[in-house]
């Protein structure tokens, strides 16, 4: 698996570099010069063109001028690759992508009052709330600050990585100036037991896996910071969300009507962060077995190909592919209890889907229906976390 793995990866990271880390998004429809119309004042007109970019099979981005673009979020992802890269193998190479791509987080950092905060690249209409580009949001900030975070332990163990001598300690300092960030804007509300962390500053639409990738985060520098608030916050997240699980171990994406759907990435990305937060602070989450046992029972089909919803095996789409192989090496790696001939069967899978969705230049189809594929090549909602997924595979 692994020989198979690293082919793969190397022609990723050949098509990456080659784009120097940029490309289109699935939701950057918004980029588009029509934004100059009295059209883009409409909100249903913004959550269309968004729509219509992102279900098109054929990519009018062109035609809509909507330019490339290096993403925040896609580059703490490449960056957490190369370091992953780096550290099992040694190779220059990674630590050179590192660097560049360690002082492209910097350059796209956005100051607030108090602490730092990432966002997207694109303005973002969704169902709930508009997002101007330039918005933070506690998803993208969260994941450069682990792409952070990696960087400062491994600044720490080899010694400085950048050609500017770099300190390991600025690292962390960023790391956690996105804390503060998060404790001083985030919190969407608070009582004696329970609180939840938001999307984006100003909106109180409750999303879980927002909420717990905050959790998660806070959870893996509260040895940096050695604050009991931390500890506090995190165990009072988790009183939250754990409220909204349901008996069967499923868990809704959010709490708004509309919100109500079951996937599988989400819940992937649920069942890493749970695991995160009990490594991390040492917790008994007792929940946790019964949503890892539903997520293997109702989120793949007896043959072990990854459905979309729990109800739906189409789209079959890169992003879950690539959050089905981190989720399933975090679940390999804890004291979790997992049938293996199960999850074995999951990986073959997998392995068959990775060859069927890499084209020959490199890169990765977004998504395949009943009857065709979608060979857009998103550079982070595919490519990005591609590239993490295999170099987990690989360490």
């Amino acid at each position: 698996m692994t020989n198979c793995l690293n082919d793969k990866f190397q022609k990723l990271f050949d098509y990456v570099k080659k784009h120097n880390y940029e490309g289109i998004d699935l939701f950057d429809g918004l980029n588009s010069k029509l934004k100059n119309t009295f059209l883009y004042k409409s909100r249903f007109f913004r959550l269309a063109l968004i729509q219509f970019c992102k279900l098109s099979p054929i990519n009018f981005r062109k035609i809509l001028l909507v330019p490339e673009g290096f993403n925040p979020k896609g580059g703490a992802l490449f960056l957490l690759g190369n370091l992953n890269m780096f550290n099992s193998t040694g190779d220059e190479q990674y630590k050179i992508e590192a660097q560049k791509l360690y002082l492209r987080l910097k350059e796209t950092l956005i100051k607030r009052e108090k602490g730092i905060a990432w966002g997207y690249n694109f303005d973002w209409q969704a169902r709930a709330f508009y997002v101007p580009i330039g918005t933070p949001n506690v998803v993208t900030s969260v994941y450069a600050g682990k792409a952070l975070l990696e960087y400062y332990k491994t600044e720490s163990r080899v010694g400085s990585l950048t050609h500017q001598q770099e300190s390991a300690e600025e690292a962390l300092g960023l790391v956690k100036q996105i804390a503060e960030f998060i404790l001083n804007e985030m919190i969407i509300f608070e009582d004696e037991n329970s609180l939840c962390f938001g999307y984006i500053p100003g909106e109180d639409t409750q999303v879980h896996n927002a909420n717990l990738l905050a959790a998660s985060f806070l959870s893996s520098i509260e040895k940096y910071i050695n604050s009991e608030e931390i500890k506090n916050k995190v165990e009072k997240s988790l009183n939250f969300l754990i409220s909204d699980i349901n008996e069967d171990g499923s868990w809704a994406y959010g709490t708004k009507p509309f919100h109500r759907w079951i996937d599988n990435f989400h819940t992937a990305f649920n069942i890493e962060c749970l695991l995160n937060i009990q490594e991390n602070l040492n917790l008994d989450i007792n929940i946790l077995q019964k949503v890892v046992d539903y997520y293997f029972d109702n989120l793949f089909t007896k043959e072990g190909l990854p459905k979309y919803y729990n109800n739906s095996l189409y789209p079959i789409d890169i992003h879950v592919i690539a959050e089905v192989i981190i989720v399933l090496d975090k679940i390999k790696n804890s004291k979790i209890n997992y049938n293996e001939i199960r999850l074995k069967c999951i990986e073959q899978q997998i392995l068959k889907l990775i060859d069927s969705f890499q084209d020959k230049k490199g890169y990765f189809y977004f998504q395949k229906n009943r009857f065709f594929f979608n060979k857009i090549p998103y550079i982070r909602w595919g490519q990005a976390w591609m590239f993490y997924a295999l170099s987990r595979g690989l360490k």
